[in-house]
């Protein structure tokens, strides 16, 4: 009797963040009059993201365990990752639209401003918020958080000054 309600206990300790996930919808962006719904996000898009991510962040010289990585700041490095990782960001969005990689480097399908509403739907993706959450809490373990301290500050040791050109 004391086991079941134990169980039941936990199911009611699921945060509403943890159960979003499964019931909830992913974005439908509209492109030129266009609607894609967006796929759910799984494990391999985190790789994807986080290789993205890590090229946007030395794009601009920043080191990711430097950053506090929330939604904000990894849309921001997605962003200023453009440059750097074009084709990885392209393939990822074509892959979340459901579509082939040549149709999303299409200009009369996806003119300029698409990677916009895009993104946007991104951020709002039920999946990527959840993502975060989670990333938020495995961040704050201790030793965790010690190592990747570490890790930026040895970095910072070997570098001995600026790049001549």
């Amino acid at each position: 009797m004391v086991e079941k309600n134990e169980k039941k206990n936990e199911a009611e300790d699921i945060s509403e963040n943890e159960v979003e996930p499964f019931i909830g919808e992913t974005p439908t962006v509209v492109i030129n009059g266009k609607s894609y719904k967006m796929r759910r996000l799984g494990m391999a898009d985190t790789f994807k993201l986080f290789r993205i991510i890590g090229i946007g962040a030395a794009g601009i010289g920043k080191e990711l365990s430097s950053l506090d990585m929330t939604p904000e700041t990894a849309i921001a490095l997605l962003i200023v990752g453009f440059p750097y990782a074009a084709d990885h960001i392209l393939d990822l969005f074509a892959s979340l639209l459901g579509i082939k990689n040549e149709e999303i480097r299409n200009p009369a399908k996806f003119p300029m401003g698409s990677e916009v509403a895009i993104i946007k739907a991104l951020v709002e993706h039920v999946d990527a918020k959840a993502f975060f959450i989670k990333l938020a809490e495995l961040a704050e373990i201790p030793a965790l958080k010690e190592f990747l301290k570490k890790m930026s500050t040895s970095s910072k040791k070997d570098m001995d000054g600026q790049t001549k050109k």
